[in-house]
């Protein structure tokens, strides 16, 4: 739920004495969103979740063979890194959108 529909479901059911099944349906939410805007005193905090990448444990490899060999393909990149029994096991394309 962002800041913007949070202050309108307040504003409905404060000022403009809405239900809250009206509120859902003027603002095409559902009632436990509605019911959770109601709950909440403030404004609800904006984070951002950033999760760790299966290819976080060989980027020091990739940044290294990077520097060695400025124009690598990531296929052949992938295949360096893939030796070993603690090799990256993830896609070449997790790899593409770190390069």
């Amino acid at each position: 739920m962002n800041v913007a529909l949070w202050a309108e479901i307040r504003r409905l059911a404060e000022i403009e004495k809405f239900s809250r099944c009206a509120i859902g349906r003027r603002l095409h939410c559902g009632r436990h969103t509605v019911d959770l805007a109601l709950k909440l005193n403030q404004p609800p905090a904006r984070g951002v979740v950033h999760r760790a990448s299966i290819l976080d444990a060989h980027r020091s490899k990739v940044d290294a063979l990077l520097t060695k060999y400025p124009d690598p393909s990531a296929v052949r990149i992938c295949e360096e890194i893939n030796y070993g029994p603690d090799g990256y096991r993830g896609s070449v394309y997790t790899l593409c959108h770190y390069l």
